[in-house]
């Protein structure tokens, strides 16, 4: 059963649960496009960084990173709130779209970058209906953020480049929206195809893999958006079950610290829902910077 913990919500985004039982998240909707804290079911707004953000990221420090910030950028927030640092790009070229966000094991910061203009994908607040002709080039970076620079690109040309998460093994995986496909970079670097969550690539309609977490035993927990569910999957890639939830639009999924509940953000209801995990969830890398 889907409890809601949350409403009032603007196309809320990138939840990460804190050690004080808090929940952080961002919402992009145009009338706030924020970072905001949920405590008690109670909405407070922390900030609003500039921008459109995405996805957020808490390192050791209780510093947040979110994606998404002015002119497409990677921004540095401090727990109050303040701008601490800024980055617009890498040797390729600023970011287009900065969607998602992932500490790894090595302390360094891993980030999907759409690879799609704002204005290309969106006509006012409604997706435009030839969202799939856009010239995407989706992108996964390596960030170091103790220097405040992109070290790699580790993948291009991915269509809509959405979530990432790292596995128990230590591999990265990312979604490609548009196509269904979620990938993970295996020894030396290389993409392989993972898992496909969908029959077909969504060409008429915007749906397809975005937010992504793993649990303890490394079945990778992966909101369809658009199709109104999370999808499981196993460590060999199949598809092991489906939890519906209360909205068609889930964007993101995280685990509670205790790794007892899953927190869901739902963006046609506006709301946070939580969901008991059926095994528990894998802990995040919050890397002291």
């Amino acid at each position: 059963m889907n409890e809601t913990i949350a409403t009032g919500l603007r196309q809320p985004e990138g939840p990460v649960a804190l050690t004080d039982g808090r929940v952080a998240l961002v919402e992009t909707d145009e009338s706030r496009r924020c970072l905001t804290m949920i405590a008690a079911g109670v909405r407070r707004e922390i900030c609003r960084p500039g921008g459109r953000p995405t996805g957020l990221a808490i390192d050791g420090d209780h510093c947040f990173w979110v994606a998404g910030g002015p002119e497409n950028s990677l921004v540095k927030v401090s727990p109050e709130g303040r701008t601490l640092q800024v980055i617009e790009g890498g040797k390729d070229g600023p970011f287009l779209y900065p969607n998602d966000l992932a500490f790894g094991p090595d302390g360094l910061l891993y980030m999907t970058d759409s690879g799609v203009r704002i204005s290309d994908l969106l006509d006012g607040p409604d997706i435009n209906p030839d969202f799939f002709q856009a010239p995407y080039n989706g992108r996964i970076y390596q960030i170091d953020p103790a220097e405040g620079r992109v070290q790699r690109v580790l993948a291009t040309g991915l269509l809509y480049a959405n979530g990432i998460a790292f596995g128990p093994d230590g591999l990265l995986y990312y979604s490609e929206t548009l196509t269904g496909k979620i990938f993970r970079q295996i020894v030396g670097g290389r993409q392989e195809l993972f898992a496909q969550v969908m029959p077909a690539p969504a060409v008429k309609v915007l749906r397809g893999p975005a937010g992504m977490a793993f649990d303890r035993n490394g079945t990778l927990y992966c909101a369809v958006y658009g199709q109104g569910e999370i999808c499981l999957v196993d460590p060999s890639g199949k598809i092991t079950g489906r939890i519906r939830t209360n909205g068609a639009r889930p964007g993101n999924i995280a685990f509670t610290l205790d790794g007892k509940y899953a927190l869901i953000t739902e963006q046609e209801n506006g709301v946070l829902e939580r969901i008991a995990a059926p095994r528990p969830g894998l802990p995040l890398h919050m890397p002291s910077i």
